[in-house]
């Protein structure tokens, strides 16, 4: 069970109307229950890939960010804004990923639950625990926490706001590491990741359904 406050609902509210334009399905159940079957609704239509739902998720992250946001970061943040004086090798700033870190609790609570700050596996600054993913305990799925948040927030940051990102779930724990300035693995070469469907993994059954009926129609 997790609390969720005024800003919670409100960002989650926005981040489900972005997704619901990007994907043209609208889920009638509540909350993040409904995020997670329009998600998942997204991720079974016939020949989907994977490159579609990482581009669903980024473009949803720019419109939550608003165009304002981005340019901001790329300032006073990973410094990529500057490279164009400093050189293309100057960022990002000594303090991005500490203060990135401290302050994603606030505003990512509502898709990911509570999370705190702490050190990355190299020991400095910049890490962030997921004390028990929202988003992994609720979809119990590995395909939409691979596809719907892990590569595609890497991405974003990479590519939208100049910091790398390492995401790195346990599926036994439900934690999530999240690792700024921390350049990530290729997900095939990811020790994080098991092999094959979570066992009770609801998008499998819904897979198996969806097989079935297309094999009877």
């Amino acid at each position: 069970t997790f609390s969720e406050n005024l800003l919670d609902t409100t960002l989650l509210f926005l981040f489900r109307r972005f997704v619901q334009e990007q994907t043209g399905y609208k889920s009638s159940k509540e909350g993040i229950l409904g995020l997670l079957e329009e998600g998942r609704e997204y991720m079974l239509r016939p020949q989907q890939t994977a490159e579609a739902q990482h581009k669903m998720t980024y473009n949803t992250l720019s419109k939550l960010l608003t165009p304002v946001m981005p340019p901001i970061y790329k300032t006073f943040m990973s410094g990529n804004n500057w490279q164009p004086l400093l050189g293309e090798s100057f960022g990002p700033w000594p303090w991005a990923a500490a203060l990135t870190a401290f302050i994603t609790p606030t505003f990512f609570g509502f898709l990911v639950g509570p999370s705190r700050a702490n050190r990355r596996k190299d020991g400095a600054l910049g890490g962030l625990v997921v004390e028990k993913c929202k988003f992994l305990q609720e979809s119990g799925c590995k395909g939409m926490c691979l596809h719907i948040c892990k590569l595609p927030a890497q991405q974003f940051f990479s590519e939208g706001l100049g910091l790398e990102l390492t995401v790195s779930p346990n599926f036994e724990t439900q934690e999530c590491q999240w690792s700024f300035g921390e350049t990530p693995l290729p997900h095939e070469k990811d020790p994080s990741f098991p092999k094959g469907c979570l066992e009770g993994c609801p998008t499998r059954e819904a897979l198996s359904e969806v097989q079935q009926s297309m094999s009877c129609s």
